[in-house]
């Protein structure tokens, strides 16, 4: 039973990375049912977007982050630096909306209005997401959090009987 149960356990493992990085990041963006439009526009953000682009997005979005009376003192980002990032993430959107995936965008805001831009941005938000979490590093940082985390007591306090049968006739147990 306990070697099931770690196996169990290593495979919650990417959901709460996951879980971590939606809530860091994603906390404030409200999900809503994507329109076709909202689709067609999300698609063309992922492909217009290159690997610079998500750099660029990333560095703006840790410093803006950054800014939060509770994160100020991990990070020290002087202005000319958030300038050229403010710029560099603003490069980023006007191209991509304006220049890659402007047809997508108007009809996103014919159909659903400006806050549709929005969330066509989450697919995007979440594959980056995931690739931030293929990172090293940071696979270092949550593991040296899981450490800490008695995994034993989520399990028990999680993993009712219901939900530990569904996941035995889903493995075919």
């Amino acid at each position: 039973m306990s070697f099931r149960l770690f196996k169990t356990i290593k495979n919650i493992h990417p959901a709460v990375k996951s879980a971590v990085l939606a809530c860091a990041l994603l906390s404030s963006v409200q999900m809503t049912a994507a329109s076709t439009a909202q689709d067609q526009l999300s698609s063309c953000l992922v492909k217009a977007t290159t690997a610079a682009d998500k750099t660029a997005v990333l560095q703006w979005t840790f410093v803006a982050l950054s800014t939060h009376p509770d994160l100020q003192a991990f990070a020290q980002v002087n202005a000319a630096q958030k300038e050229q990032l403010d710029k560099n993430f603003a490069a980023v959107l006007q191209r991509i909306l304006v220049e890659q995936c402007s047809a997508q965008a108007k009809a996103v805001i014919q159909a659903d209005g400006v806050e549709g831009i929005g969330s066509s941005f989450q697919e995007l938000g979440q594959i980056t997401g995931d690739e931030i979490l293929k990172n090293p590093e940071i696979k270092a940082q949550l593991k040296g959090v899981l450490k800490y985390v008695d995994l034993n007591k989520l399990v028990m306090t999680f993993l009712t009987p219901d939900i530990w049968n569904k996941l035995g006739a889903i493995r075919g147990l």
